[in-house]
């Protein structure tokens, strides 16, 4: 890791014309003592007249960190970007580490926009305040790793400039003031320095301080303020609606064929009369002809966008319910998202078996391509290796064609000749194709609901964004903290290496559509409808990033309901539209602070999928479209309830 080792004031020039600043030159000139943060920030943009926001990441090389194999991360992958993350935090770091008290908690986030926050986030292009919560890093090994991080309640609006302010009302850990960094006086006093990265924000940095200044926070209350560019949507989009189309144009001359390697009775056939595993076509996108090589990234034309390669065999399971077969009308199919590096062998499970039989849809599965099994050293390579983000992040977009393709040979091929009768009639209805996806598989489903152009309806069981926030907090992180660890030792490096990557999954999760997702306008598919069902206390997919998800898509809370979080407001059933659901199996709450919850038994995280009113909802849903409470009054389950 880069440390900045600050002399406490702006050192003098010795006859020089410009002060010169203790910050290397690729390093951020408002930090204190890491030389990314304060993060994201202007320091690392220039203007683009060819971007949408005009802007354009711009990080130097040396900038982000350095991995234990002496390899720095490039930033190339990352400055192609016209703005920052709508979803990842605004992290600061001070020698010594900060002190928790009065910082916004995440359950009262209203205090955020109190006249006496200490901490501000102020959207510069509105002209509004923004809610958040503000916390230290309890992971850090030692005060001066540890980050002082700024969530958003909610996603924040693309294209939009931001300005942040840490107040002298927070104080450093050991009570005393925080030192403002030198930096942030020469920009305060209009001091000339001989630092470029800080003479190119001089010129917009009074457009913060005025902002800050009329929100109520003076620059003589400010520790330290600065401002980013948070990237467009139509820059978020432009991969996956680019890779979208080809594949769409590809499929339209392009029958899609698949091969049946098993089709089975389940036990007496009572339930599930098919299981079935397969492999089909698939639009291609990736180098290596799609193998789970090393450095398999995405082929891109002269314009930076995903370029066909032709087409190639990717996995799929399906079960068939009995029911199928003596149904009065033609069933459904649903798409369904496998979880954490999972396989499309999980749409076949015995949770997947109960569902389709008491729903009576068909379920089909396919690999979430760049986080499935078989990507799994990818990721680790990846974790290790910043520099190494396409084969996961970039390799998401393959995932998210395959998804489309699925739906689409629901709508043709596999509707007209594999989910048939012994007659060969079909037993689907080609215009009933739905998504269920769970943990992993509601994460990037608010996303394949975004971008898959047919499937109007969705049930995300035990769905969140955005991993940034996610993480930390997750049962499963530690094995994969350990190997990011590895690569970074520093709990800062961790830290931004998580903002960075973040940067990139928001082309294919969540946070990059939350705000759009159910319009459905900005990605070109018809309005949907989403059922988020999640249960308190889930110790693998966080309540918080569940509650963060709902804000930003303006869901409802299903009522009768356990509780109402911060920011949500609560509709009595039955709707029509799109609701959050919300479970109580009698756990505890997660952990307030960014630390992994502890593993719970039962489990909370499969609370949700094993209820049959979660089943009933889902039936009536996919069918009507109408949200129903299933559950004798509020949910919860320990009590029978959601029986």
């Amino acid at each position: 890791m880069k440390r900045l080792f600050l002399l406490g004031a702006i050192l003098g020039c010795g006859g020089k014309s410009d002060t010169s600043l203790p910050i290397e030159a690729q390093c951020n000139p408002l930090g204190a003592n890491h030389c990314m943060t304060p993060w994201p920030s202007s320091a690392f943009e220039v203007d683009d007249a060819t971007t949408m926001t005009g802007r354009k990441l711009a990080i130097p090389a040396g900038t982000l960190p350095t991995n234990t194999d002496g390899i720095p991360a490039d930033p190339t992958g990352w400055n192609s970007a016209d703005g920052f993350s709508p979803a990842a935090p605004m992290v600061m770091s001070f020698p010594g580490g900060v002190s928790v008290t009065g910082l916004p908690p995440s359950d009262n986030m209203d205090l955020s926009l109190a006249a006496d926050s200490p901490t501000v986030i102020f959207d510069m292009t509105a002209g509004a305040r923004v809610a958040h919560f503000a916390e230290v890093d309890a992971q850090a090994d030692s005060p001066d790793q540890q980050a002082l991080f700024l969530r958003p309640a909610q996603r924040l609006i693309g294209g939009h400039r931001y300005a942040v302010a840490i107040t002298t009302k927070v104080k450093a850990k050991d009570g005393s003031d925080l030192a403002s960094p030198p930096g942030f006086q020469a920009l305060v006093s209009g001091t000339k320095t001989d630092h470029a990265l800080l003479e190119g924000m001089r010129t917009r940095f009074d457009d913060v301080l005025d902002a800050l200044d009329g929100a109520g926070f003076p620059a003589e209350d400010l520790v330290v303020a600065w401002d980013f560019t948070v990237a467009s949507d139509d820059y978020i989009h432009r991969d996956v609606l680019a890779a979208r189309k080809r594949a769409l144009d590809a499929l339209a001359t392009h029958p899609i064929a698949f091969t049946i390697t098993s089709d089975q009775v389940v036990g007496d056939g009572s339930t599930i009369k098919r299981r079935i595993s397969g492999n089909m076509d698939a639009p291609l996108f990736l180098t290596n002809s799609g193998n789970f090589d090393n450095h398999t990234v995405l082929v891109r034309d002269a314009d930076g966008l995903p370029a066909l390669q032709g087409f190639y065999q990717i996995p799929f399971n399906a079960i068939v319910p009995t029911c199928a077969y003596g149904a009065a009308a033609k069933v459904g199919m649903i798409v369904y998202g496998h979880g954490l590096m999972g396989s499309s062998n999980e749409a076949t499970g015995g949770v997947q078996q109960a569902t389709a039989s008491e729903t009576c849809n068909i379920i089909i599965g396919t690999d979430m391509r760049g986080m499935s099994s078989n990507d799994l050293p990818a990721v680790a390579r990846a974790l290790n290796d910043m520099s190494r983000a396409d084969e996961v992040m970039d390799v998401l977009v393959q995932g998210m064609v395959n998804q489309i393709t699925l739906a689409h040979a629901l709508h043709t091929t596999m509707q007209q000749t594999l989910f048939v009768d012994g007659t060969g009639a079909p037993l689907a209805d080609a215009d009933k194709v739905y998504y269920y996806g769970l943990s992993q598989g509601a994460i990037f489903g608010t996303a394949v609901m975004a971008y898959e152009p047919t499937i109007t309806r969705g049930v995300l069981g035990v769905g969140a964004a955005n991993y940034s926030e996610l993480l930390d907090r997750s049962a499963d992180w530690p094995m994969y903290r350990t190997i990011l660890a590895g690569g970074y030792p520093d709990a800062l490096d961790c830290t931004l290496a998580i903002s960075m990557f973040q940067m990139r999954w928001d082309k294919v999760e969540g946070s990059g559509v939350a705000n759009s997702v159910l319009a459905g306008d900005e990605t070109m598919t018809p309005a949907k409808q989403i059922l988020l069902q999640i249960a308190l206390g889930d110790e693998q997919v966080p309540n918080i990033g569940s509650y963060w998800l709902a804000r930003s898509m303006g869901l409802p809370i299903l009522g009768p309901t356990p509780t109402t979080p911060w920011g949500l407001s609560v509709k009595t059933g039955p709707l029509t539209g799109s609701a959050l659901q919300i479970m109580d199996g009698g756990a505890p709450p997660n952990p307030v602070t960014n630390i992994p919850a502890p593993e719970q038994d039962p489990s909370m995280h499969d609370l949700t999928r094993i209820q049959p009113a979660t089943r009933r909802e889902m039936k009536t849903f996919y069918a009507t479209g109408v949200i129903t409470d299933e559950c004798a009054g509020a949910c919860v389950c320990q009590d029978d309830a959601c029986k």
